[in-house]
């Protein structure tokens, strides 16, 4: 009988701590498709963004849905105060007053180039006369891609909207390169068919920064701490990097990680 009388408080206690760790009411996420990080596969959000989001619900208590939204809107509801959180965000160098940001991973930048290219680094490339590289318009860049960018004459740079679009391009043969990270350029290549048949170079410098932002004006001061407190605790624990290395490895079927040699 003692003992359950102790299961029964234990029971009580952890339904208490729940309860007082649930957030003020539920918040929306919000994401602009990309990659792996965030798709739309049967009518639901997937990737990244929405395997971490379960997670960070689970283990705070909080009730946190994701929704896909373009870009630009998603920016412009930021800017008006009607967003809760944006999920998975560059930092950037500002630091807005009006919201809290905490780091979710930090990812390396690559230029993406066709397996059968003879270019084998990226001093290579840009003394390569003709050879174009894609920029993405609106696409967040680290301070050494912006000095990359800075080396090639503007001739050779072709913009496009998305990774998509740049991943097109490269299987067609209408770019030689484009910059980005794993997680983001992934399912672009994917989806072009260009598979395994792909080789990065490394950027090196400063690596893209990503993390969670969280509005001031609709999202409480308690629920952005214990939303932080989580995916701190998460980051300590490994399981930020056991959700990315899942998507990486292609656990959602939109990708299958590339081989080893391929990299």
């Amino acid at each position: 009988m003692a003992s359950l009388k102790a299961l029964s408080l234990f029971a009580l206690l952890t339904l208490g701590a729940a309860a007082e760790a649930a957030c003020a009411r539920p918040y929306v996420v919000l994401g602009s498709p990309g990659g792996l990080n965030l798709y739309i596969e049967d009518g639901r959000a997937a990737g990244f963004l929405p395997a971490l989001a379960a997670e960070v619900s689970r283990r705070s208590g909080c009730v946190l849905t994701v929704e896909v939204v373009p870009p630009e809107r998603l920016i412009a509801m930021a800017d008006v105060g009607k967003a809760d959180l944006l999920g998975n965000v560059s930092r950037g160098n500002s630091k807005p007053a009006d919201r809290d940001f905490v780091d979710i991973t930090v990812l390396e930048v690559e230029m993406v180039l066709d397996a059968r290219s003879e270019i084998r680094s990226l001093d290579q490339f840009a003394a390569t006369p003709g050879a174009l590289l894609g920029r993405m318009r609106r696409g967040a860049e680290t301070p050494a891609l912006r000095q990359y960018f800075a080396r090639i004459d503007p001739a050779r740079i072709d913009v496009s909207e998305d990774a998509d679009t740049l991943a097109r391009k490269l299987a067609a043969g209408h770019i030689q390169a484009f910059f980005g990270t794993p997680l983001f350029y992934l399912g672009s290549v994917q989806l072009a068919g260009m598979g395994g048949r792909i080789r990065a170079l490394p950027l090196g410098g400063e690596p893209y920064r990503i993390g969670w932002s969280m509005l001031h004006a609709t999202v409480a001061a308690a629920d952005r701490r214990l939303i932080s407190q989580t995916i701190e605790a998460m980051r300590r624990e490994g399981a930020v990097q056991r959700l990315l290395a899942a998507q990486l490895a292609g656990g959602d079927g939109r990708a299958q990680a590339l081989p080893a040699a391929a990299r």
